[in-house]
């Protein structure tokens, strides 16, 4: 936009009578926003573009070094979302309303590991209400997810037999749940989808724990 004097000029209808301009500018991301990886946000800048990889298991300018650890045999990772407040007059209604209101019915979880440790423990997620998630190799190598959203419900387990995880390979599984439809994808190539009957809601979700 511009203003001259005071007043506004039409920058767009000039450029519509001037050969060679165009209106509008798409921007440096719509050139080299593909230089951002693994889920990475491109950003506009002055001078070029910046990489924001808030969002993504990333770092680095164009994130695409893994943030990673190593976890020994029996060793793992916990975090905590929130603590178990209960209702009482020592407890605020805003700690309260924090531990009822963390719900989720939608998750996009992507993971990368490798390991020769059968079975293990890949992922757990857990609530207050005994509803949870798990990512475990079982015995043969083969990936097994378990959602249990409903505490009166016996959990969903599903099995997919893609290959034998557990051979000291880098592998990526991604899962992505909309309500009680869950999309699983390894390695980038095989994908397979369930449908869950044990809930569709993650209520007063508690602690993650990788490792």
């Amino acid at each position: 936009s511009l203003q001259l004097n005071g007043v506004a000029l039409d920058l767009e209808e000039r450029a519509t009578v001037t050969p060679g301009v165009e209106p509008g500018c798409a921007g440096h991301c719509s050139t080299y926003g593909h230089l951002c990886r693994n889920g990475g946000r491109c950003r506009e800048k002055r001078r070029g573009v910046a990489c924001d990889c808030a969002f993504s298991a990333y770092d680095g300018p164009f994130c695409s070094n893994e943030i990673s650890a190593y976890f020994q045999t029996g060793s793992s990772m916990t975090y905590h979302f929130q603590e178990h407040y209960t209702l009482s007059e020592n407890s605020s209604s805003l700690a309260s309303s924090l531990h009822r209101d963390v719900t989720l019915t939608r998750e996009m979880i992507t993971l990368s590991f490798r390991t020769t440790q059968t079975p293990s423990l890949l992922l757990y997620v857990s609530s207050f209400y005994e509803e949870y998630l798990s990512v475990i190799l079982a015995n043969n190598g083969s990936l097994q997810i378990r959602y249990k959203l409903d505490r009166h419900q016996n959990p969903d387990a599903f099995a997919f037999d893609f290959k034998n995880m557990a051979d000291g390979q880098l592998h990526q599984v991604k899962i992505n749940r909309e309500d009680a439809v869950v999309v699983v994808e390894v390695n980038q190539s095989a994908k397979k989808q369930v449908i869950l009957s044990s809930g569709t809601e993650f209520n007063a979700v508690k602690s993650l724990i990788l490792g």
